[in-house]
């Protein structure tokens, strides 16, 4: 017998070291090299453009102004190029490279632009549908407890996480460090006093990112808490719209929203104020730099020691240079903000698929014979929700699962389809473990009609064909004749290509649940799980739906979740369930004549109907 899979509760963890957590995310940019070249390209250009734009002014300045002798190869250029020689040459072509130099900065720089904006939104969209697919793989349980909101917010915001640390952070850091060694160089070259001076800001930034790194951090996650619950509350008050107008609650839920969206403010403008001192300091430290620089540099330019164009190249230098060291030190901030998105993502990718394909899974034509053999399952340790349940169906026969609410009929439904694996013991069908068939081969042989038909805002056919999109418009509508829906469909404008709601919110339920019947049939599979279809209709939605079901169900096994118990009495078998266990099983006239839990709850939904029917009767007299 197999030995059940590892179960965790809680979303996992992501590694405690936020580098590991965003090296891990690193692999979205191999797939996108080109874009990666261009970029790496387009930065090293824009580095040498920039260490071009100074000099025009330095030869406008020493060499035209200054009347200082020009540089023999200036001299060999300007006499080789066209235009009139000497001075007035020189200066043409000053102004000419001025322009010259301009074009190429802008076109570098839009081409630039053009491959990081490409890269970044890849590698989002890589990652976004990366965590899509991990999400619909994760078990029911793990749906269960995790608000919708934040589920999506992973996807649609925090995905850009790897947009943020790649093209936000580690190329203009990668930028920032090429430029600095290269303006350290050429500065070096022209005043290596000055360029040993400018450096001494350094240290500083460094002790800002010390101090302020880890409180932008946090302050990044609980700006992002604070928003997820405001997503929260507004997926939950929109889903629950009927309830909220019927309790009248809309200026409490407007209430609670103004309350949460307060908080989040409050927590926004905390981060905002943190950032801005950051980036106070840093630029207080770079102001002061520059300003030492300036005024000893004009005090060598005026003993001599250098040219007033050398004090310009280099104070235009400077910039260059305190801009990458802004750029290092302010990249910090955006880290963080990466870090704390990365985070998070990577919670959901590390999650585990408790249910997954065993290393030997295969797939298999399924007849229908079904075992439960000592069935077990909890969600929590502590509360078992199934103990040793064993019964069997034969292919073809229909098995019906009542009682109590909570006694764990979904649960029983759930474990065959392999919505989660028992704790112990196994379900079997036609004497394979269905851990040992192949996740995909075991679901597309087993058909469901919910209790919430889970309507798409799709058209009537896509609807139908949501399990067999590849089915022809004839085997939708012969689907839809055999569930009785082919009627109202056709009256409804557009007919089968109609766009339906919100979740099938333009049709009544019993016209929803006709397609989910319809769904069904066109799938046409060996098993089929009816999930208390028409608990939740009328008597007249019900009886329109049973003569359907009474054709799906035919040559199928099927198990039925009952709720209306005068739906079940010539089911193959009755497994009645209660508090987890199976407290009786037979056919109903074997359970009434035992008189036990089934013949209870039996003749308590008779004596209900009963009352209600006079009750009816008597209302229609008095009218």
């Amino acid at each position: 017998m197999r030995k059940p899979l590892p179960r965790r509760n809680k979303i996992a963890r992501a590694d405690k070291s936020p580098l590991k957590t965003q090296l891990r995310l690193l692999r979205y940019v191999l797939p996108h090299w080109r874009e990666l070249k261009m970029i790496l390209i387009t930065m090293a250009l824009a580095i040498g453009v920039d260490v071009l734009q100074p000099w025009p002014m330095k030869i406008l300045v020493d060499d035209i102004l200054g009347k200082q002798r020009a540089p023999e190869w200036l001299n060999r250029m300007i006499v080789a190029l066209p235009g009139p020689a000497g001075d007035g040459g020189l200066l043409l072509w000053v102004c000419i490279g001025t322009v010259l130099i301009y074009v190429l900065h802008t076109v570098v720089s839009m081409a630039n632009t053009y491959a990081t904006v490409g890269l970044g939104r890849r590698m989002t969209y890589n990652l976004g549908a990366d965590l899509f697919l991990h999400l619909q793989r994760l078990s029911l349980k793990f749906h269960s407890r995790q608000p919708v909101g934040d589920t999506i917010m992973r996807i649609n915001e925090d995905a850009y996480c790897v947009q943020t640390l790649v093209t936000g952070a580690m190329l203009p850091l990668l930028q920032a460090i090429i430029s600095l060694v290269t303006m350290f160089f050429i500065m070096w070259r022209i005043e290596p006093t000055l360029t040993a001076l400018a450096l001494g800001v350094a240290p500083m930034m460094m002790i800002l990112i010390r101090i302020f790194g880890e409180r932008l951090r946090n302050g990044w996650l609980e700006r992002r808490d604070k928003e997820i619950r405001v997503a929260t509350l507004v997926e939950q008050t929109l889903s629950a719209i009927p309830v909220i107008q019927a309790f009248t609650r809309e200026e409490t839920e407007h209430a609670r929203f103004r309350s949460y969206a307060d908080e989040s403010v409050a927590t926004v403008q905390r981060l905002v104020r943190a950032d801005l001192w950051f980036r106070l300091f840093v630029g207080l430290t770079t102001a002061v730099g520059a300003a030492v620089i300036m005024w000893l540099g004009a005090k060598y330019a005026l003993a001599g020691r250098v040219s007033a164009g050398d004090i310009l190249v280099f104070i235009s230098y400077l910039h260059s240079l305190y801009q990458p060291l802004n750029s290092i030190t302010t990249t910090a901030s955006t880290v963080q903000n990466a870090a704390a998105n990365a985070n998070r993502v990577t919670e959901v990718l590390d999650t585990e698929v408790l249910v997954k394909d065993a290393p030997d899974a295969r797939d298999i034509g399924l007849r229908g014979d079904v075992r439960y053999e000592n069935v077990s399952f909890s969600y929590e340790a502590a509360a078992p929700t199934l103990r040793n349940v064993s019964f069997e169906a034969k292919a073809g026969e229909v098995v019906a699962f009542v009682g109590p609410s909570g006694a764990g009929k979904t649960t029983m439904a759930n474990l065959l389809a392999r919505f989660h694996d028992p704790s112990s013991g196994r379900v079997t069908i036609d004497g394979v473990d269905i851990r040992d068939i192949r996740l995909r081969s075991l679901r597309e042989q087993i058909a469901m009609v919910l209790q919430e038909p889970f309507l798409f805002p799709v058209t009537i056919a896509e609807n139908i064909a949501f399990g067999k999109p590849d089915a022809s418009r004839e085997e939708i509508i012969k689907a839809a004749k055999a569930a009785n829906a082919h009627d109202f469909i056709a009256r409804l404008p557009g007919g089968y290509d109609a766009v339906i709601g919100e979740r099938g919110a333009t049709l009544s339920g019993g016209e929803k649940q006709r397609l989910s019947i319809a769904r069904a049939f066109l799938k046409d599979a060996p098993i089929l799980i009816l999930d208390e279809p028409t608990s939740a209709l009328d008597a007249g939605a019900e009886h329109l739906l049973l003569g359907a079901l009474d054709r799906l169900m035919k040559d199928r096994t099927t198990f039925i979740i009952a709720h209306r118990l005068s739906t079940i009495r010539n089911a193959s078998l009755i497994v009645v369930m209660n508090r987890g266990e199976v407290a009786e099983r037979g056919r109903h006239p074997e359970l009434m004549a035992r008189n036990g839990l089934y013949a209870k709850l039996y003749r308590q939904q008779m004596e209900i109907a009963r009352r209600e029917h006079a009750a009816t009767e008597a209302a229609e007299m008095a009218a």
